[in-house]
């Protein structure tokens, strides 16, 4: 057993050992050195799944020695006979050729040899020679030694003929308290299942047990993350802002913003190539959004923004290309069944992999990884002549999702973790224009509407419908003359229009033209509103439970709803007999003959005239 002296001011850091030089002071030896304690394994957050190690033991505590106020001031390091090849196999060339000259902890026999000894005095310290600890950056930071041993050795242990673990995941060491452990120091890592883990795996861990006089040592609290996806529709300001959308409807035509939200993983000590030429080490962290074919996306106008805010400080943009890349793909193939709501959709891959591999030329290259940041993606598509279309006692949804892939295994960083997120749809909306004689019973082709968005469209406000093209509808800023083609819409030879892919909101529908033989006389005009009743939200995202639409009050006697709610009909009068007597119409009507009245009374009076 190696005798070099050892003193320490603090104990194991969350997921390492901090240890540096103490001021002299009266020390006072243990009777006798503790042969048990225990490692507490704490999770980050009370929603992470329970965590399974396997654990080596790779070293034992000897001679600790306390000061008056009882708290460890020294110890010797005895490192196990079986853990010394395998720890010396772990080191780098450089420390392999320091440790061999030094003779206060080489020698050729397992017996004697004491690397962990010589790792702890000479190696794990900052450039400062203040031992490492975890409580800033775990373990130093990527390329500190404490992080780089325990990589190296968590490979060296996997290999065939390494020492098997001294207590395994299935039996004993797990989150939570583990008792009745070997003092010293141990080497834990993380074996739960990867495809059952929701988050990270942790990084390799070198803990001391408890002791008496020791403070912190023996805890561990994980640093592992368990990334989620988030998905809510919103609208743009179009200044770059956004804000939370109250209602999932919208115009074939319209664009439709959505923002997705996660986190950045903590990945230090996970393998990392910034080169991303070595799959095997290249970090993953990919957000997928899905369309329906409803949603027409482009590689190059889908993403408006990817910024990362951290829990302080101010939020930093990233740059396509630099930080991230975008790419657009068809969803599914020949064998997708049509009863796939997504089928002729496409997939937006927002590919975070140059941030989280620190790349050149992105941000973290320089900056380093803004670990815990949350990640704010919005996502622009537009609604296409492909949505589904939702009528009264009909609701069709064109839905869109979301899924996160993330690397989960510090030494299996290719093995990308798949977090599903919510579906949010939207939904567009129609109505039918029936035009009959008085009676009903006759079908009237030929009568010419316009169609003008009087309010809850905020987009289209006081525009009327123009012509419904390849991009959805155009709209105009007034109304169209009878003889435009754009904008009027004319009944056909069954007395139907059908007005399809609407936002929610009221409409107003004036009749330009009769049908042939029929009056011009005070022609219909009138309001009705497509309502729909908006569900509880669940995960931040709305639904339409029921739609409906609805004729103002007081709205002239010629409009109607037909019984199912979904079809305006509308009469016409052949004659001024045949015109409501009440309402706008009738007024007209009056007016009307009012004017034949006048004029009956002026001929009457020329002719009497005449008589005198």
């Amino acid at each position: 057993m190696n005798t070099i002296f050892k003193r320490v001011i603090s104990g194991a850091a969350a997921l390492g050992i901090a240890v540096s030089g103490l001021a002299i002071g009266v020390s006072t030896a243990y009777a006798a050195d503790p042969t048990t304690g225990s490692i507490t394994i704490n999770k980050s957050d009370a929603g992470q799944v329970d965590h399974s190690f396997d654990g080596w033991h790779l070293a034992s505590l000897t001679n600790v020695t306390k000061d008056s106020t009882n708290k460890i001031n020294g110890f010797l390091i005895d490192t196990d006979d079986n853990m010394v090849r395998t720890i010396v196999a772990a080191m780098t060339s450089d420390q392999k050729v320091a440790y061999e000259k030094d003779a206060n902890y080489y020698s050729t026999d397992n017996a004697v040899a004491n690397p962990m000894g010589y790792l702890v005095e000479k190696v794990f310290k900052d450039k400062s020679g203040k031992a490492l600890s975890e409580l800033t950056s775990p373990w130093g930071g990527d390329s500190s030694a404490l992080r780089a041993f325990a990589e190296s050795l968590s490979k060296e242990l996997a290999k065939a003929g390494a020492p098997t673990a001294d207590k395994t995941g299935g039996s004993a060491l797990k989150t939570g308290e583990n008792k009745e452990l070997k003092q010293g120091l141990w080497f834990l890592k993380d074996v739960t299942t990867t495809d059952d883990t929701k988050g990270t795996n942790s990084i390799p861990i070198i803990t001391p047990t408890t002791f008496d006089g020791a403070g912190s040592w023996g805890t561990v609290t994980l640093k592992n993350t368990t990334p989620t996806i988030d998905k809510k529709l919103v609208d743009s300001k179009g200044d770059g802002t956004y804000t939370p959308n109250t209602q999932p409807d919208y115009a074939v035509g319209d664009d439709v913003y959505y923002e997705l939200t996660s986190t950045v993983p903590v990945y230090t000590g996970y393998d990392i190539d910034s080169t991303m030429m070595d799959a095997t080490k290249t970090r993953i962290f990919k957000i997928n959004d899905t369309a329906s074919k409803a949603l027409t996306v482009s590689a190059g106008t889908v993403i408006e923004s990817v910024k990362l805010t951290p829990a302080q400080g101010t939020a930093v943009t990233l740059v396509k290309d630099n930080d991230y890349t975008v790419t657009v793909a068809d969803y599914g193939d020949v064998n997708t069944p049509d009863t796939d709501a997504y089928k002729g959709g496409h997939v937006t891959t927002i590919d975070l992999g140059k941030y989280v591999n620190k790349a050149k030329g992105s941000k973290s290259a320089t900056d380093g990884i803004l670990e815990g940041a949350t990640v704010t993606v919005i996502v622009k598509a537009k609604l296409n002549k492909d949505a589904l279309i939702s009528e009264p006692g009909n609701l069709q949804k064109n839905p869109n999702k979301v899924a996160l892939e993330y690397s989960n295994h510090p030494e299996e960083v290719n093995h990308a973790h798949k977090v599903p997120g919510p579906e949010v749809p939207v939904y567009a909306y129609k109505f039918d224009i029936l035009k009959t004689d008085k009676a009903g019973t006759t079908k009237l082709p030929g009568a010419k509407f316009t169609v003008k968005a009087v309010s809850g469209t905020s987009t289209h406000d006081g525009k009327y419908l123009g012509s419904y093209g390849e991009n959805g509808w155009s709209y105009l800023d007034s109304e169209p003359a009878v003889t435009d083609t754009d904008g009027v819409f004319t009944t056909g030879k069954d007395g139907k229009i059908n007005v399809s892919g609407l936002d929610a909101g009221t409409y107003e529908v004036h009749e330009i033209a009769p049908p042939d033989g029929y009056t011009a006389i005070s022609l219909p005009k009138f309001q009705f509103t497509i309502t729909p009743t908006v569900g509880d939200e669940a995960a931040g995202c709305k639904t339409i439970t029921v739609v409906a639409l609805s004729l103002a009050k007081g709205s002239d006697e010629r409009a109607s709803l037909s019984q199912d709610g979904k079809t305006l009909n509308i009469w016409n009068a052949k004659n001024i007999t045949e015109l409501p007597r009440t309402g706008g119409a009738g007024l007209a009507m009056i007016v009307a003959v009012g004017a034949l009245f006048i004029a009956a009374s002026g001929i009457f009076a020329l002719r009497a005239r005449r008589k005198a």
